[in-house]
């Protein structure tokens, strides 16, 4: 028999996609975009053509697994309740041994962004306070900044981008990452507006635009300010904008004083004179719309860059208008009630998601000594991970809940096979359109599979069963009656819903107001504009958007490594490829020349963090100084890209996030010959 049922896809990617399954029997055989969503209009990506294949995949773990000793391989199969006991009989020994329950910890972010997929974190509160890492190594900076300026994250519905008659996507490759906003910019394309890309290399999106700037990493900041100083000096400023902002004189003096145009050109590699006509555009053309990427505030500069490309925005008047605007992302729609603490319970110990290792290492009484890691495989993507084998050589038991054994399990104790979106209940929002909906089971779990919620109830009861009162989180419920408990009073009238049931209808657009700051009334504490902060201040940092130079390449590693994402892969995550044995390094010809390298031979690049083998790919586009890899899943026993990365920070995050951003920008290696496997 044939049933079809609604989706939503719970990946970190701009589109959140609204998808309908079909199964035949029971088993999924077909996934398409639902045509009833008006951002994703039954169009899918990439990573959803192989999701059918990724759900059967032989190398899905379907049952319980311990292993007996850590990076040896040496799995064996156990059942639930052993899994459960050894949890639980650890949990409840560590608490007994330290008098806290802070020996224990949850490392959890963006694997799936379901908000049921919060049941670990309900599961830690539920049993005291312990260990948690906050934090975002995505976008934290550019979070930070824009509350600044707005005092609120939000951005203009992405369907308002078809009005503009001006588009910048700066920093930004939706060609391959937000597949979706392509055919709206195509719309606006062909109603006249002009699209400019600017970025460190040419991208996909560069290629259907109108036109390329290629600005040197870590200077836009720089280039935004120049332009601005531009709007000064040919009076292009918003005439109203003294009414909506606060530290307009204080911003306009430092332009005019600071910002040379001459050195800017210098330093970001854009002319003067098209810095000039860039910024006459600008201010010119109404209405005009960026969309500032996650990729140009992940610099040691990055929060300052992102108050820098909001200035130009207030300064040409393009904030509330529709079609315009500084656009980045938002958390409108993520007001989900979680699950409260006992009255009383003490806060839980709080590490920086990006220094993970470094900080859990540097825990005084009590130790850490147990960690979870769900959502996230930091053995592959944080930095600094000779401190993460560390860490793990310190820890009792290491838990690893997830689809496939990452480079994460490698270092557990036990993993636990989850489901994917298809085999349990769930509610999604994006981070980008105003979209809220549901995700129906259309299958039920392979093998032993258990969604998080599943997991979290049964190790609640467990804990409860040896030890009654050790866990204030429930034992049992209903994977759909919790989604209808998301749907609070408040979020039914977000949605324009009656009851929490009319959500299974399909997926509903916020009641929100299509353009951010229409009214141009603020959520800043003085409700205006502020390109003044007190707040900015106050954290010790510039008060004004203020250009502070990115780090330059060190003599020893002379090349900057850059690492956007590609369509067909989030992270360590691929969706089409299998996994590969090494990565491929694209550069400059004139790179190959100077080390006497040819394409397609193999080479290794290195720092003073590690080595990675690599593959030479050629593109005259990328700039000399550049280097470019796409990440991926590199497979067992290969060191990971991330080898090479330290966890140095970005200049704003922690007001925000919880912790500064990853400045993953700042990473330089050099390129040799490769060394045998024992040098």
């Amino acid at each position: 028999m044939s049933e079809k049922h609604q989706h939503i896809c719970p990946r970190n990617c701009y589109d959140t996609c609204s998808l309908i399954s079909t199964t035949v029997d029971g088993r999924l055989v077909s996934v398409e975009g639902n045509p009833a969503h008006d951002y994703t209009r039954g169009r899918v990506c990439p990573k959803i053509m192989n999701d059918v294949a990724k759900v059967y995949s032989p190398a899905r773990i379907r049952y319980p697994m311990r292993q007996k000793h850590r990076f040896q391989g040496d799995w064996e199969r156990i059942g639930w309740e052993e899994a459960l006991t050894m949890i639980a009989g650890t949990v409840l020994a560590l608490k007994e041994k330290y008098g806290s329950t802070l020996p224990l910890a949850l490392n959890k972010y963006s694997g799936n962004f379901g908000f049921l997929h919060n049941a670990m974190e309900w599961l830690f509160t539920g049993i005291g306070p312990t260990t948690r890492a906050v934090g975002s190594p995505c976008w934290s900076a550019g979070v930070e900044a824009q509350a600044f300026d707005f005092g609120r994250f939000v951005c203009s519905d992405p369907l308002e981008m078809a009005q503009a008659r001006l588009i910048w996507l700066w920093g930004v490759n939706p060609a391959w990452t937000a597949v979706h906003q392509m055919p709206i910019i195509f719309e606006a394309m062909d109603r006249g507006a002009k699209v400019v890309c600017f970025d460190t290399y040419f991208s996909a999106t560069a290629a259907r635009s109108h036109r390329f700037v290629q600005v040197r990493p870590g200077t836009d900041g720089l280039l935004a300010l120049a332009m601005g100083k531009v709007l000064v000096e040919e009076n292009l400023v918003d005439p109203e904008l003294e009414n909506y902002s606060l530290g307009l004189p204080e911003f306009t003096s430092y332009l005019k004083s600071e910002i040379d145009l001459t050195q800017a050109a210098a330093l970001t590699g854009v002319g003067a004179e098209t810095i000039r006509e860039l910024a006459l555009s600008y201010g010119q053309t109404h209405p005009a719309c960026i969309w500032a990427g996650f990729g140009l505030q992940r610099y040691v500069n990055g929060g300052q860059t992102l108050r820098a490309i909001d200035a130009l925005g207030a300064l040409a008047g393009h904030i509330g208008e529709r079609g315009g605007g500084v656009n980045y992302g938002h958390f409108e729609t993520w007001n989900v009630p979680g699950f409260p603490p006992p009255e009383g319970q003490p806060p839980d110990r709080l590490l920086d998601m990006n220094r993970f290792a470094e900080e859990a290492l540097a825990c005084g009484e009590p130790p850490l000594k147990m960690l979870w890691l769900a959502g996230r495989n930091p053995l592959s993507q944080d930095a600094d991970l000779e401190l993460w084998r560390k860490l793990v050589g310190q820890l009792e038991l290491v838990i690893v809940s997830d689809l496939f054994l990452t480079k994460s399990a490698e270092a557990a104790d036990l993993f636990l096979p989850v489901t994917t979106h298809y085999e349990h209940w769930d509610l999604n929002a994006g981070y980008w359109h105003y979209w809220v909906g549901v995700n129906e089971p259309a299958i039920s779990p392979l093998g032993e599979a258990k969604s998080d919620l599943e997991i979290a109830w049964d190790l609640a009861r467990r804990l409860n069963e040896l030890e009654p009162g050790s866990c204030a989180f429930p034992g049992r419920g209903s994977e759909k009656e919790t989604v209808f408990s998301l749907m609070t009073p408040d979020m039914l009238t977000l949605l324009g819903l009656n009851k929490p049931e009319d959500i299974l209808a399909g997926p509903v657009r916020a009641r929100l107001p299509a353009v951010a700051w229409s009214e141009r009334k603020f959520a800043t504490p003085s409700g205006r504009f502020e390109f003044f902060s007190d707040r900015a201040a106050a954290a010790g940092l510039p008060a004004l958007p203020v250009y502070i130079p990115a780090l330059n390449p060190p003599g020893e590693a002379p090349l900057r490594l850059l690492t956007p994402h590609h369509a067909s892969s989030i992270n360590s995550q691929s969706y089409l490829d299998e996994a590969k044995d090494y990565y491929e390094l694209h550069v400059n010809p004139k790179v190959l020349q100077e080390y006497e390298f040819r394409e397609n031979e193999e080479a290794e690049i290195y720092n003073d963090s590690g080595r990675l083998p690599v593959k030479l790919r050629v593109d005259p586009t990328i700039p000399e100084g550049l280097a470019i890899i796409y990440p991926q899943d590199s497979g067992s026993g290969h060191p990971g890209l991330n080898v090479l990365l330290k966890s140095r920070g970005t200049d704003m995050g922690k007001l925000a996030t919880g912790a500064p951003g990853l400045a993953l920008n700042e990473t330089f290696v050099n390129l040799r010959k490769p060394l045998s496997k024992g040098a």
